[in-house]
């Protein structure tokens, strides 16, 4: 009998390893959201070495980044002759099957990126993260035909989602039962966002970004969807008051971002905004840390990532009163309806304007309510998943 096939859990049961792909493409080289949620599972899977682990990748040329993964030591199986962006285009209708492509023979596939390809062998998993290309589709560049969607979503065995929030929404708007999907929330690293930086490093961070004294901190993508022009608008009010605060943008431009330039000119406050761009993701921690509120009424999430960083940070928080957010939040942020700029910039004058000892309390709640969302427990979820199918 060959060890490596089986494990042995911690209740003395003997269970046979299965074979596990899982396709990384979204999480090599350069990550955003989705990137770090697939990274940061797959290396708590492999940790964990349950199962056999594969990632795959189409990766034309060796262009791909891979070294993140190679750190881990996850065995990865690549197509380098089929460009990605052609595959992604062509794979509900390509007659070849996805097995065939990658060179594996899998029990199961876990897709983590919206769809899947038409033909495939073996157990198929999707993760869906929501459904804004229809519950918010006017805020977002969107291109790919919804029925791509729904026929994934109903081809799926099992789907994963990242809240309750997006778990309705995708009953609703992708005509599957509820029964089909499974929440698993991202988790996020404590140990980081609990390190203690000294004075040389604040320093440092401040000068590479440009970072003001006093300001407020918005951070994600600069879209539609994100509600920039709100933000800027309730600060632009709130400046009234406050002539010392700045804003601080952080994150890359994305779809229908030029129109933000012209806003902060016509604003009157151009010269109290910060752009720092991308930024890099062993920074991100102090400029969350060196800020003294986190600005996030997006119009629509899936989960929202940045409210738990920010959470964790020790940052008060602003965010929306619907979709996910709330219940990201929790108890330990301030609720704000999105279409209002008033409401945004009163719910910032009043956290400035709050005593020191409400204001702990309130970073206390958001630190504690953080400690709940751990990539550990997620990864466990995921792996109950592959084990009952």
């Amino acid at each position: 009998m060959n060890i490596k096939n089986y494990t042995i859990d911690l209740d003395c049961e003997i269970r046979w390893m299965k074979k596990i792909s899982l396709e990384i493409q979204a999480a090599c080289g350069v990550k955003t959201g989705i990137g770090w949620y697939i990274y940061n599972l797959v290396k708590n899977l492999k940790e964990s070495n349950h199962n056999e682990y594969t990632g795959e990748i189409f990766n034309f040329m060796s262009r791909k980044d891979l070294e993140d993964f190679s750190k881990i030591n996850l065995n990865i199986k690549q197509n380098k002759i089929i460009p990605y962006s052609i595959y992604d285009k062509i794979k509900r209708k390509l007659p070849i099957k996805y097995n065939r492509l990658i060179g594996t023979k899998s029990d199961i596939y876990h897709f983590f990126n919206f769809t899947i390809p038409k033909n495939i062998d073996g157990k198929v998993i999707l993760t869906i993260y929501d459904t804004v290309f229809i519950t918010a589709k006017d805020t977002i560049d969107f291109k790919r035909p919804i029925e791509d969607y729904i026929s994934s979503a109903k081809q799926a065995d099992r789907i994963i989602t990242v809240s309750e929030s997006a778990k309705r929404d995708i009953v609703r708007n992708l005509e599957v039962e509820a029964s089909k999907i499974d929440v698993i929330y991202p988790g996020i690293d404590l140990e980081v966002y609990n390190k203690i930086y000294n004075e040389d490093e604040k320093k440092r961070i401040k000068k590479k970004y440009s970072l003001p004294e006093n300001y407020l901190l918005y951070l994600g993508t600069i879209e539609p969807r994100k509600n920039l022009v709100n933000v800027l608008k309730a600060f632009a009010k709130f400046k009234e008051k406050d002539k010392k605060m700045k804003l601080v943008l952080s994150g890359k431009l994305g779809w229908k971002s030029e129109n933000i330039p012209e806003l902060i000119e016509s604003l009157g406050i151009k010269d109290d905004i910060i752009f720092t761009g991308y930024v890099d993701e062993n920074d991100k921690v102090l400029i969350y840390k060196l800020a003294q509120i986190f600005l996030f009424p997006s119009i629509y999430e899936g989960f929202g990532m940045p409210i738990l960083e920010a959470m964790a940070a020790g940052i008060p928080v602003i965010t929306s009163n619907y979709s996910s957010m709330p219940e990201v939040v929790g108890e330990a942020g301030i609720l704000i309806n999105p279409n209002s700029y008033d409401e945004i910039s009163n719910a910032i004058e009043n956290i400035i304007n709050e005593d020191d000892k409400s204001l702990q309390k309130r970073i206390t709640l958001g630190i504690e309510r953080s400690k709940n969302f751990t990539w550990e427990k997620s990864s466990k979820q995921l792996e109950k998943i592959y084990n009952s199918i």
